[in-house]
This record gives structure tokens, C-alpha cells and sequence, in this order.
């Protein structure tokens, strides 16, 4: 039994041996092509093998799904800003300069020369001395240096402000909606080739019209963002430094003791000021705005003279400018109401006289009336 057992080891063995060994001759089968080859009947003779190959597999693509409609929340007006920030810079400056007709000159070749341009400028003439104003704009990778140019312009520096908008979001936002806007033009031009009558043609022309005109008005408006941030505005006022003064008051003519309120209009020159009056009575006051009182009657002649933080002085006079009228007087009073009273009792003596010269004339009426009077009674 134990031999029987050990032969078909053997005969077992052998086989196996064989069959490995048939196995390395037989070469790999190739992969199928996703492209089923025509009248292919699935089998292969390889070096007297046959060898069984599976049938092709065709890989079909599937439907790509339907595009989304495109809405203002899923646009790119949610998402973060990746380009350049829009930034409208502005300024404001109030300038002293030696020559307002100079500085014009010269700030419109320096916005020349920063790539900008004149947007507006005006020259006036206020009382004695020249004022004026300009605006400009500039290029905003500039500004900074705008700025500083201006300032070397200038005697002084009376006020300086700055600001800046950022105004990105909203170009983002007019960025999707001028995209949403072009793709509903699209889709009503389409519309309009489809339509048939005149009713509905009508009535996508009437929406193709206001599309339109939203996306000239979105258009409009970006190009003012775009063009504003690009160019920088700068509004200039500008002032001459000679220094002016003038002098005024509450009345020019009062009485002996009432008060008069004088006032000082100062202009150019550079603060703070001093002031020096005088009344013309031998008072004077160092005030801005003083009161004072004259004690007698007559005319007076007042002066100021305004003194800036630089030594500059403004002389300014106004010759009998105030009239000082007598106050209360007792004995004037007495004597204003005596000659009233004669001139009373002289209007009643007159007329006592006229009335003694023309007596007859009034008698003789009295008589005529008299007598008709009579008559007329007797009469009745």
C-alpha cells in the first residue's frame, strides 16, 4: 500500500513539472482595447496554444452635468479679491503764497508734470489783495509726492486735509452684475430670433433696450471708479500774504457817553494778530473788537493798525468817522420849552390882531344875518 501511495507521488510530481514547463512558453496575453476591434472572434493561437481572451471593454463617458445658472451670491464678487485694490484719493489744502497769479502757474505745470491735469481754476480780486483757487488732479502713484511739491509752494500752510475710499467691493460688485446683465442680453437676442410675432418681438426688444441700458450705466460707473482711483484729486485755495485791515462800527453817530462798538476786519498776513486803536479822544484800546464811549461832542477820527505774527503791519484810518451829539442838559431842556411858549402866545396874539382889523367886516355880517334871520321868522 505504502508503494502504491509513492508511485502516484511520483507520477503527481512529474505532471506538475510538465505542466510549468508548458506554462513559461505560453507568452502573456495583451490588454483588451477600449476600442472593440471589428468581426473579433475573442481568440488567439499563440505558438500552437490556443488562448480564450475576454471580450472588449467599452468605457461610454457619462453626461457632464448641467452648468449652473451663474448668480450674484456664487460669482466672484464672494469670493476674495485677488487684483489690485481701488483706492480714490483726495486732498485739500489751503496755501499763503507771495503771488496768487504766480502759484496758478506753477501748480498747473505741476500737475503736468505728475502725468495730471487742470480740472478747474479761478482768480478774484478781495479788497486789496488776490485770492484764488484750483484743482487738479494727478497721478495716484504720485499723490505723496503732489503733496509735497505744494508744500514747498507756500509761504504757509493754512489747513491740509487727506482721504481715501476704497471702492473695490463695489467695482467687484458692478463686475458680476455687468457679467449677469451681458448673459441676459444673450440669452433675449436668442429669444428675439425665436420669436414669431410682432407682439412678443416687441416685447424682448423692450427688455433688450432697458439691459442695455443697465449695462452702459454699469459700465459708466465702473470707468468713473477706475478713473478715479488712477487719478488722484487735489483742491487748492490759495491766498495772498500781504496783510489788510479795515475798521467798522456798530453806529456813526451817537451821544455824549452811549457806547460804540467797533469792529476789525483783518485779512492775509499770518496769525495771531495784535491790535492798536485809536479813538480819536486820546483813548486807545489793544483789543480785537473794543467798546468805548465818547465824553464830548464833536467829530473823531479813528485809526487801527493790525501787527501779524511776522512783523507785518496794516495801517488802516477813517477821518471823522464818528459824530458825538450833546447829552442831557437841564438848562437846555428849560430854555427849549421857554421858547416854545413864546412862540405859543405869539400865534394867539396874531390872531386876536386879525381878528380886531377885520371887527367891521364881522359885524356887518353879524347884522345881515341877523335881519334875515328875522324876517324869515316874522313870517312864518
Amino acid at each position: 500500500m505504502k508503494r502504491l501511495i509513492l508511485g502516484l507521488l511520483v507520477v503527481l510530481l512529474v505532471l506538475g513539472t510538465v505542466a510549468c514547463a508548458e506554462a513559461e512558453r505560453v507568452e502573456p496575453t495583451p490588454a483588451p482595447s477600449p476600442v472593440p476591434a471589428p468581426e473579433s472572434s475573442g481568440k488567439g493561437n499563440y505558438d500552437g496554444v490556443v488562448v480564450e481572451s475576454p471580450p472588449p471593454v467599452i468605457n461610454k463617458p457619462e453626461p457632464a452635468p448641467a452648468p449652473a445658472p451663474s448668480t450674484p451670491m456664487e460669482d466672484e464678487s464672494s469670493q476674495d479679491w485677488s487684483g489690485e485694490r481701488l483706492i480714490i484719493r483726495s486732498a485739500y489744502m489751503t496755501l499763503v503764497v507771495v503771488d496768487v497769479a504766480s502759484a496758478i502757474e506753477q501748480i498747473t505745470n505741476l500737475a503736468a508734470t505728475y502725468d495730471g491735469f487742470v480740472v478747474s481754476s479761478n482768480v478774484w480780486q478781495d479788497r486789496d489783495r488776490m485770492v484764488g483757487s484750483i484743482s487738479i488732479r494727478v497721478d495716484s502713484n504720485r499723490f505723496n509726492e503732489s503733496l509735497q511739491t505744494l508744500r514747498a509752494l507756500a509761504v504757509e500752510v493754512r489747513s491740509e486735509s487727506t482721504s481715501g475710499e476704497d471702492v473695490t467691493e463695489e467695482y467687484v460688485d458692478l463686475a458680476a452684475k455687468l457679467r449677469n446683465l451681458e448673459a441676459a442680453e444673450a440669452q433675449l437676442l436668442k429669444l428675439m430670433e425665436k420669436a414669431g410675432e410682432v407682439k412678443d418681438i416687441l416685447e424682448v426688444q423692450r427688455e433688450l433696450v432697458d439691459t442695455r441700458e443697465d449695462i452702459e450705466r454699469t459700465k459708466g460707473r465702473m470707468q468713473y471708479l477706475e478713473e478715479s482711483a488712477a487719478m488722484s484729486l487735489i483742491q487748492i485755495q490759495l491766498e495772498q500774504s500781504k496783510l489788510t485791515a479795515e475798521l467798522n462800527a456798530s453806529t456813526r453817530t451817537v451821544k455824549e457817553g452811549e457806547k460804540v462798538q467797533f469792529y476789525s476786519i483783518v485779512a492775509g498776513g499770518f496769525t495771531p494778530y495784535s491790535y492798536e486803536w485809536d479813538f480819536g479822544d486820546g483813548e486807545t484800546s489793544t483789543e480785537a473788537n473794543p467798546v468805548h464811549a465818547y465824553d464830548t461832542a464833536g467829530d473823531y477820527t479813528v485809526n487801527l493798525k493790525v501787527t501779524d505774527d511776522r512783523g507785518n503791519v496794516a495801517p488802516y484810518e477813517r477821518e471823522d468817522y464818528i459824530t458825538v451829539l450833546p447829552g442831557w442838559d437841564a438848562g437846555g431842556i428849560a430854555g427849549a420849552a421857554w421858547n416854545g411858549l413864546v412862540a405859543f402866545f405869539r400865534v394867539i396874539a396874531n390872531i386876536i390882531i386879525w381878528l380886531g382889523i377885520f371887527s367891521p367886516v364881522w359885524i356887518i355880517i353879524g347884522v345881515i344875518l341877523y335881519f334875515t334871520w328875522w324876517r324869515k321868522r316874522k313870517k312864518q
